[in-house]
């Protein structure tokens, strides 16, 4: 399981979930963190999962969208 800087495995594995459903969901980046974003949000405000809304957290999912969702480069042909 990938470790989203959960203090429990639940709480990964919960984070996971909605990783997995971002980068099913939507095709494109900017999508998909909007949505994880607002799942986290809403994950925080349980009692079991107050920290979902950490920094570590949130950088921890927006590197997984960043590998899911690699940024195109466009290079000049020209000399």
């Amino acid at each position: 399981m990938r470790d989203f800087e959960m203090f429990s495995a639940a709480g990964n594995a919960a984070v996971c979930g909605i990783v997995d459903e971002a980068i099913n969901r939507f095709d494109n980046r900017a999508d998909a963190w909007d949505w994880a974003a607002g799942e986290l949000e809403l994950l925080a405000a349980t009692s079991t999962y107050g920290e979902a809304d950490d920094t570590a957290v949130r950088e921890a999912v927006l590197e997984e969208l960043l590998a899911a969702f690699p940024e195109v480069t466009f290079k000049s042909v020209r000399a």
